[in-house]
Order: C-alpha cells, then sequence, then structure tokens
C-alpha cells in the first residue's frame, strides 16, 4: 500500500507535517498496536491518580484549549485542529503524556463548540479519528519554533572554548561539540529537561554540515553520555518526525558571559 498523507491546508512539506508510512503506524489504524482503547471506568475519566481537584483543574485547562480552538467560520476544521494538537504536545513537554481520556475530553469539547462550522457530510466519529491520527504527527509544540531559533542564534555566537567539553573525548571535532551545545541551550528553556530536536535544525548548528551527519551525531552524542534519547524520531530532511532528548551534562558551563547566555530575537 503506498503511503498515504493525512490531511492539510498547509504546505506538505512543512516541518510540522508528516507522513505515515505504514498504515499500521497510524493511531486511527484499528491494526496498530496504539490504536486507541477507550476505556470504560466508574471512576471520574480524567483521573490519573493524582487526586480529584487536580484532576478537574486539569480537565479545567484542556477544555480552555478546546475552546481557543474552536471553529468560529466554515473551512477552518483543519488549521483550528491541529493548532489544539500543536497546544496539546506543548502541555505533553510541561506536564507529561496525556492519556485516551485527556485527549477525549478535549476532543468532545472542541467538536461540541466546533459543530455548527463542520462539515455536515463527516460524522463525529470521522473528526476523532483525524483528531487521534494527527496527534501522533505533531512535530513542533506551540513555542518551539521560536525556542529552537533563539537556541540556535546563542550557540552560533559561542566561542570554541565555551562549547561543552565531551566526556572521555575532550578533542571531539567541533561539529559535535556545537550540536552538544545546541542539547544544553534546549535543555535550559525545557521545563521539564524534554525537548523536540529534528535533524534539519541540529544541522544548523555547525555551518556545511548535512542533516544526516547532524542524525548520526546525534547518535554518537547519545552513546557518549552527552544526551539520551527519549523518544527517537526519524532523519528525513523534510516531513520527518523529531526526537525527544534529554540533556545528560547539566549546565557545565555556568560562567558564560551574559551575553552569550541568553538571546532576545
Amino acid at each position: 500500500m503506498s503511503p498515504r498523507r493525512f490531511d492539510s491546508t498547509e504546505d506538505p512539506e512543512s516541518p510540522e507535517y508528516r507522513e505515515c508510512p505504514e498504515p499500521r503506524e497510524c493511531l486511527g489504524s484499528p491494526e496498530s498496536p496504539e490504536y486507541p482503547k477507550f476505556p470504560v471506568s466508574p471512576v471520574h475519566p480524567m483521573s490519573n491518580g493524582q487526586g480529584p481537584e487536580k484532576d478537574l483543574l486539569k480537565e479545567k485547562d484542556l477544555r480552555g484549549l478546546a475552546a481557543r480552538n474552536a471553529c468560529t467560520a466554515r473551512n477552518t476544521a483543519r488549521p483550528q485542529r491541529f493548532q489544539l494538537l500543536r497546544d496539546l504536545k506543548a502541555v505533553e513537554l510541561r506536564h507529561g503524556a496525556l492519556d485516551t481520556a485527556e485527549l477525549m475530553v478535549t476532543f468532545d469539547e472542541w467538536y461540541r463548540l466546533s459543530k455548527p462550522f463542520l462539515d455536515s457530510q463527516k460524522t463525529h466519529d470521522d473528526y476523532l479519528a483525524a483528531f487521534l491520527a494527527e496527534f501522533g504527527k505533531v512535530r513542533v509544540p506551540t513555542g518551539e519554533g521560536q525556542t529552537i531559533t533563539e537556541a540556535l542564534t546563542c550557540v552560533s555566537r559561542l566561542s570554541s572554548s565555551k562549547l561543552p567539553v565531551i566526556p572521555d573525548m575532550p578533542d571531539a571535532p567541533e561539529s559535535w561539540r556545537r550540536i552538544a551545545a545546541l542539547h544544553r541551550e534546549l535543555a535550559r528553556r525545557a521545563a521539564n529537561g524534554i525537548y523536540f530536536l529534528t535533524c534539519r535544525h541540529a544541522a544548523k548548528a555547525f555551518p556545511g554540515l548535512s542533516y544526516q551527519a547532524a542524525y548520526n551525531i546525534n547518535l554518537v552524542l547519545a552513546q557518549l553520555g552527552v544526551v539520551e534519547i527519549v523518544h527517537r524520531g526519524d532523519a528525513r530532511p523534510n516531513g520527518g518526525r523529531a526526537s525527544q532528548f534529554r540533556y545528560l551534562l547539566g549546565d557545565t558551563d555556568p560562567d558564560l558571559d551574559e551575553d552569550e547566555q541568553e538571546v532576545e530575537i
């Protein structure tokens, strides 16, 4: 079966969209091991062990995101839905993975508010399938585009002496240390220490570096204990899925000059 591309009003080569290489990888495919199973439970649908007050507060926040991204005009379902998914991915970066019940609460509120402007030829289940399938396609959570730009600008201003020193390899190539510095900058800006990084963006840390070389360097940095790959993406320059990382060396250069620590864009 040939690859399917999910519907989008944006440029299909946008870094926020990717092809689903095989049908079984799509969250919307019943054959997928990740296909959502909607639990039937007598307890509160948002309960995740955090206590009823925190659950209700989180539910309120998710409903707020749904309302903010609800359709207010016809033919806007696709961009509004995908922006909601980007917002949800940003929530995951700050607070951890969302479960199926939390996604369902968010979708149901979005669908309820958007329904007057949705395509009458499509059903609730049609929109739900698109919502769940596209959730796995989000590569750039809300706010991450500016974050990577700021981090790259900061790394470009660092002198060689300010780059991270790779354990057991003090004479590592500068390209490796530049990408390590990019990881460090992204970790500083991540609320929970976990961040997204594509090989396309990593390649921008060093002049003339290809995305495939950057992909390999990230693997080397993981092997050398500089970073941990929390979730592996892929190496395609456009449409590829970003990997999630955790920087392991800590803030090894606390005495950086003030103008090198943070750059406002």
